[in-house]
């Protein structure tokens, strides 16, 4: 009976050892070394099927070093990239094709390597740009660009195989959205197309299945804006980054916004740039995507840029003018050109874009 009892103790120690030691389902898993993986997305594709297929994802990993490299490149199986998305709750990359109407969903080991999963087809996602999967609510919402300019929101899409009807759709009007961004529950649509901005759109894991002409909570536009793509957020640093194509394809550049809560919580605004990246020593030629790594000690700023035959460009967060980048990826192999961009960045400070939560 004795040795009963103290069998029975020496468990009921060892299990509430463990358990204080399991990770919480609240919280992403803690990388053994610090991480900085940086996915790109690629729009180009091999439309002969006879030939090897092209690489549509590259992985830059680490991507916080002083000489980026790619380290992986993969076929996911896309007609072109275009968005491209990890959530590290979830441990899945979510990727756009731009010439079907297909979401690749792929895992990713420890070592960060992407494997094929799933995929969601749905007949209206004929002009796919962001895509962002939040982990709280389940929702991955995916917006796209033509008519019907719509949010599509598909729940609980991590095991999904084949095709898939939208859980909610969000009809935009005549609003051209592109890259997607969180901020909670509040989902951050850069606006293309002259004077563009941002326009936020709350309560959408609240709001009826339909919305027709859905209304944003708040509009910031930024003047003299001439094609805005790319969005990145950061909560902690209070920051909004865009990346702006520009007028001719030629003269794109990078916007950097701070202060961006108090801006997002008015109903509109109109915003003159903190800083802007821009000219001949920047390297930026067309700028279609950008991350942030909101890291102390590595606070950067990433840039996929469409332009001559494509790059990657790393600057300092606090970079401003025509400066040169501290980093550049580029001459991708079989002519890729980049579209969609996304940083893991974890380890040593909070996750990139301000999503260490998963929820942002």
């Amino acid at each position: 009976m004795k040795k009963s009892i103290g069998f029975l103790l020496v468990m009921l120690t060892v299990l509430a050892i463990f358990g204080g030691c399991m990770r919480n389902d609240d919280e992403p898993v803690l990388p053994q070394r610090p991480i900085s993986r940086l996915y790109v997305s690629f729009e180009n594709y091999q439309p002969d099927e006879t030939l090897e297929p092209f690489k549509n994802l590259s992985i830059i990993d680490p991507a916080d070093t002083t000489e980026m490299e790619v380290s992986i490149d993969y076929d996911a199986s896309v007609k072109g990239g275009r968005g491209v998305h990890f959530n590290p709750f979830a441990g899945r990359v979510f990727q756009a094709s731009a010439q079907d109407t297909i979401i690749r969903i792929m895992t990713v080991s420890d070592l960060g390597i992407p494997q094929g999963s799933g995929n969601i087809g749905f007949r209206e996602l004929t002009a796919m740009r962001g895509l962002w999967y939040h982990n709280t609510s389940q929702y991955l919402y995916v917006v796209n660009n033509v008519n019907p300019t719509s949010i599509y929101a598909f729940f609980q899409p991590l095991n999904r195989n084949g095709y898939a009807r939208p859980s909610k759709v969000f009809r935009l009007g005549d609003m051209r959205p592109w890259g997607l961004a969180m901020w909670k529950d509040s989902l951050l649509v850069a606006r293309t197309g002259q004077n563009g901005g941002v326009s936020m759109y709350g309560n959408l894991s609240k709001t009826d299945s339909l919305v027709a002409d859905f209304s944003p909570l708040s509009t910031l536009t930024v003047e003299g804006s001439a094609s805005i793509r790319g969005i990145a957020f950061s909560e902690e640093l209070d920051l909004l980054v865009l990346a702006d194509y520009g007028a001719s394809g030629t003269d794109g550049g990078i916007y950097v916004i701070e202060n961006a809560k108090a801006l997002l919580s008015e109903p509109s605004a109109t915003v003159t740039p903190t800083r802007v990246l821009r000219g001949t020593r920047t390297g930026l030629i067309s700028p279609v995507d950008v991350a942030i790594d909101p890291r102390e000690g590595k606070q950067s700023i990433y840039v996929a840029d469409a332009g001559g035959n494509g790059a990657v460009l790393r600057f300092n967060l606090d970079d401003s003018g025509n400066v040169a980048p501290n980093a550049v990826v580029d001459g991708f192999s079989q002519n890729r050109t980049p579209a969609g961009l996304f940083l893991d960045a974890r380890g040593q400070g909070a996750a990139a874009n301000g999503s260490a939560d998963g929820t942002n």
